[in-house]
């Protein structure tokens, strides 16, 4: 039973909590659930063994079960308690300095699940919605879905599990630039596949789901005959790697229905008890539903990598409750080295050449298809047009642009630093890295690193990187022309390391030329 103390003032000796204690009592009724032997949520699985960093850039952060935790963090002393709980604290500056990471990280040696307090996940929303001053803020905007943050405490504690089965199953980001990004045939297919599979996990019977999963499986088989090998793997492997913990949120509402919850939970906003949770699993699917179709997007770019990389994480959560129904044993099957979600499926129904022929021509009449191809053919025209004024934006910007041309050196740069969700593809050689600092290392250790957001745009035909500086370059802090070794520069918004190169200016900006050292 999870125990908590009653609040109370707290006392010059008791330490303030500057991370939302709610978020505490949330997970610890994950844990309730993930933390033992017998998890119903995942066989084998054990939650245990993963400590919880909770925080909040800058100000605070509170370990949880660690067991070395670092010196910097002293035992928290204070009113909320939990069983079985080693809780501590520290303040001031925070290993994560972003909003909203919620995720993984090893912490002295031992991999952490890592959530963001309730308001660093609500402040970059916030942040949009207050520049717009349209913008409707309601409850449900400025108020966390405890539901929603339980299974996000689930999803980030099944990665650190599933990383000892991540080796060659997880996908390489870098597939993402071999992604036909609104190929409309594409996309078409993607919408067509969410319509199946909404179909396969809507209340009817087992005859009813095997058809619906059929006509999924047909449209995928035909959507992926198109797709580069690379594309498929970027959707198997993310699939396995997101979608499996998306289906641990679903999962994880069967697992706590009917549960007591713990006396925290009497204090969050929006909590309804453990009764019948099925309306969080349709919100789920809705959530699919709409992500695949593209009537939803993350980060309001429906033209990049965000929509690709985003639905998976719903298709292989659907993909996981229909194999529930299909093939008992899939969980375990599914850590096997070679093994995909879509293979599980076509191999529980075993179809022939003419099933999916019949499947696919019903979906080939499906109502929503003429509607579909007219949708994704405005929403490439209108996503090329976007890419072009991103470019020009790049390339005349005011405060001066960095060009840095690696030609002589012959192949691309060796590593990159950015988020996948910040990606625009502009054509085949062309792409666009955004929405977070990006950094590159180059083959002879040059390298670039921003400190502030300012797209650059990689020409690979071309061989060159250019961004725009995140302010004018002064006359008197401008580097000298010519050639350089070893230098660092100091920019406005970016540092640059460069093993040898030859500078020039161009107006207000700057011309580097990396030299075979």
């Amino acid at each position: 039973m999870l125990l908590f103390a009653t609040l109370a003032l707290v006392s010059a000796q008791e330490t303030p909590l500057r991370i939302d204690p709610r978020l505490l009592a949330q997970a610890a009724e994950v844990w309730g659930v993930v933390a033992s032997d017998d998890n119903p949520v995942w066989p084998g699985w054990n939650a245990a063994e993963t400590p919880l960093l909770f925080y909040f850039p800058g100000e605070q952060e509170v370990l949880v079960n660690h067991p070395r935790p670092p010196a910097s963090f002293r035992p928290y002393a204070g009113p909320i308690a939990i069983d079985g709980w080693d809780i501590r604290v520290h303040d001031g500056e925070t290993l994560f300095t972003l909003d909203g990471q919620n995720t993984t990280r090893t912490v002295a040696g031992v991999q952490t699940l890592v959530v963001a307090d309730t308001l660093s996940n609500k402040r970059p929303t916030w942040r949009m919605l207050l520049s717009d001053p349209e913008a409707e803020l309601g409850l449900d905007v400025l108020s966390s879905d405890p539901y929603g943050q339980m299974g996000t405490i689930a999803h980030e504690a099944f990665h650190a599990f599933q990383t000892r089965w991540s080796e060659g199953k997880t996908a390489s980001e870098t597939l993402l630039l071999h992604y036909p990004v609104l190929d409309v045939e594409n996309e078409v297919g993607v919408a067509l596949e969410a319509r199946a599979l909404a179909d396969a996990l809507a209340p009817g019977t087992a005859a009813e789901l095997e058809a619906a999963a059929l006509r999924w499986l047909a449209v995928r088989k035909d959507r992926r005959a198109r797709l580069p090998a690379e594309a498929i793997a970027y959707e198997d492997g993310t699939e396995f790697n997101e979608g499996l913990a998306t289906y641990v949120e679903y999962a994880l509402s069967y697992a706590l229905e009917g549960r007591e919850p713990g006396p925290g939970m009497a204090w969050v906003r929006g909590f309804r008890g453990f009764g019948d949770l099925a309306f969080v699993r349709e919100r789920l699917v809705e959530d699919m539903r709409a992500f695949l179709s593209g009537e939803r997007v993350v980060n309001d770019d429906p033209y990049g990598t965000a929509p690709v990389r985003y639905r998976l994480y719903y298709s292989g959560m659907a993909i996981g409750a229909l194999l529930d129904e299909l093939d008992p044993e899939w969980k375990e099957r599914i850590m096997e080295p070679e093994t995909t979600l879509t293979g599980l499926v076509e191999e529980a129904l075993a179809p022939t050449a003419a099933m999916l022929d019949e499947a696919l021509a019903a979906m080939e009449e499906h109502p929503d298809r003429a509607a579909l191809v007219a949708e994704k053919t405005r929403l490439r025209a209108e996503g090329r047009r976007i890419a072009e004024e991103k470019v020009q934006a790049i390339l005349s910007g005011a405060n001066g642009l960095v060009t840095i041309d690696y030609s002589a050196l012959g192949a691309p740069p060796a590593a990159w630093g950015y988020t996948p969700f910040g990606l625009t593809p502009v054509d085949d050689d062309r792409v666009i890295y955004g929405m977070v600092p990006v950094s590159a290392r180059f083959d002879d250790g040059s390298a670039f690193r921003q400190s502030a957001v300012s797209p650059v745009l990689h020409d690979a035909s071309a061989r060159t990187v250019r961004f725009q500086l995140a302010g004018p370059l002064e006359a008197n802090a401008a580097p000298s022309e010519g050639v350089v070794a070893d230098e660092v520069l100091e920019l406005p918004g970016a540092t640059l390391h460069l093993r040898k190169a030859r500078l020039t200016r161009s107006g207000s900006g700057l011309n580097v030329e990396l030299l075979e050292s």
